[in-house]
């Protein structure tokens, strides 16, 4: 049976939105890496690194050289500091400070391979969302008449993908300032919930045109009203547990920069605020209502599998939470931490949104 216009159409965006999505977490995963690792300022200007399209790798490329041509823009490190070639030039047998100029925008001058590599690959793959991204918006501008706050809502997420790239800017300029790097990271959750949103609303479409729908029961609409209140709430409560999250995390930054990367940390759970407490003990609560989410999901098709997931990704996430605080945080649990919430966060935000749309046809 071939499948009509409006399969093909909401099947292209689907499609497009998976990838969205996929990208978005792996962005997430790349950012907590670039922390985990101190990687963040491996690039010290955006949205070229060292003024360069493509990265350096080894360090003669950021050393200067005799007759050697320099693009404009492009960046060596000379005596602790930053210089920027004020044009394109071939340099003679002697250095000559009148082709540079200073990098001001901070006073970190330090080149590692391994940490711009890491920043660099986070910020292609931030590269690489945008497309989809624009994409699926420019699809869902074409039918705004069929279907306008699929538009809307695109819309929405290109504008915060658009927030996100200026604010990874700042945060290189500002060498990493703390506040500014937890707004980073909520942009991204925010992305990731107006990006799950269209999806769902796009797979529930597709589904109906496909004749893949899920056969809904009668005389349900008070259970399924009921579980769509339970994962607003989880969301709400899961929201406040990553806010948290990111408290805990800038201490433990601090911390970093304090003691650094490779200290001993053994003694750091002492050190933190009581924040982190309420944040472990925080953990039990959300892990109960979704217990409780999941029990009320018996006998609802197409939600009980999303509340069981749900509960297994907390699960999952929790159990890796505990062993940080008993392990003195390993650096290597701490990106796998973040994408599990991130993850938890995707699978509440589209179960939220299936009651919701089970709710509207019903």
């Amino acid at each position: 049976m071939p499948h009509s216009p409006t399969t093909k159409w909401t099947s292209v965006l689907r499609r497009l939105l998976q990838a969205s999505i996929v990208l978005t977490l792996l962005v997430i995963l790349a950012g907590s890496v670039v922390r985990m690792t101190g990687s963040g300022m491996g690039c010290p200007d955006w949205p070229t690194c060292f003024g360069l399209i493509v990265p350096p790798t080894q360090e003669a490329q950021v050393t200067w050289a005799p007759n050697t041509f320099y693009g404009q823009g492009q960046m060596i490190v000379r005596n602790d500091t930053l210089w920027m070639a004020d044009a394109a030039f071939t340099s003679s047998e002697a250095y000559d400070g009148a082709h540079w100029t200073p990098y001001t925008r901070h006073d970190y001058a330090v080149f590692n391979p391994v940490h711009t590599w890491i920043e660099y690959i986070n910020r292609l793959l931030g590269a690489l969302l945008g497309l989809p991204v624009l994409l699926a918006t420019a699809w869902t501008l074409w039918r705004i008449k069929a279907h306008p706050k699929w538009a809307l809502t695109m819309l929405a997420a290109l504008f915060v993908l658009g927030f996100e790239a200026w604010l990874g800017k700042v945060v290189v300029d500002g060498n990493l300032i703390p506040h500014q790097i937890t707004y980073h990271m909520a942009g991204a959750f925010g992305l990731l919930g107006l990006l799950t949103a269209v999806y769902r609303s796009v797979s529930s479409e597709w589904e109906l045109h496909a004749l893949k729908a899920e056969v809904q029961v009668e005389g349900l609409e008070d259970d399924r009203r009921l579980l769509f209140r339970l994962f607003l709430g989880l969301i709400a409560l899961l929201s406040i547990q990553i806010v948290m999250g990111t408290q805990v995390r800038e201490e433990v930054d601090a911390l970093v920069k304090l003691f650094g990367l490779e200290a001993d940390r053994s003694d750091w759970i002492a050190q933190l605020p009581a924040g982190l407490l309420v944040h472990r003990s925080f953990s039990l609560l959300i892990l109960g209502l979704s217990y409780w989410t999941y029990r009320k999901s018996f006998g609802l098709a197409g939600l009980k599998a999303r509340a069981a997931v749900v509960l297994y990704a907390l699960l999952a996430e929790t159990a890796l939470g505990a062993a940080m605080y008993y392990f003195a945080i390993p650096r290597f649990m701490q990106p796998a931490h973040l994408l599990l919430s991130a993850i938890s966060w995707f699978l509440l935000v589209d179960g939220a949104f299936k009651a919701w749309l089970m709710l509207r046809k019903g």
